[in-house]
């Protein structure tokens, strides 16, 4: 299980908000959605990969009104 104290601990280190290298797989994306859970993908560039990922594949829509 995934808890919030786990996602601190291990994104504490700036290295794990980077960019991939290369494009995340949707089973990828989702587990990358729940370990930053508490980033905001304007400012965690892996995120954004991981939400990019889902909304290309049809698996998340982005709200109209709500800032990623």
């Amino acid at each position: 299980m995934h808890t919030l104290a786990m996602h601190q601990l291990v994104t504490t280190n700036q290295e794990a908000h980077r960019a991939p290298v290369q494009p995340f797989t949707i089973e990828q994306a989702h587990m990358i959605m729940q370990f930053h859970v508490a980033c905001r993908a304007a400012r965690c560039p892996r995120k954004a990969a991981a939400v990019d990922v889902l909304v290309d594949g049809g698996r998340m829509v982005l709200s109209p009104i709500r800032p990623r």
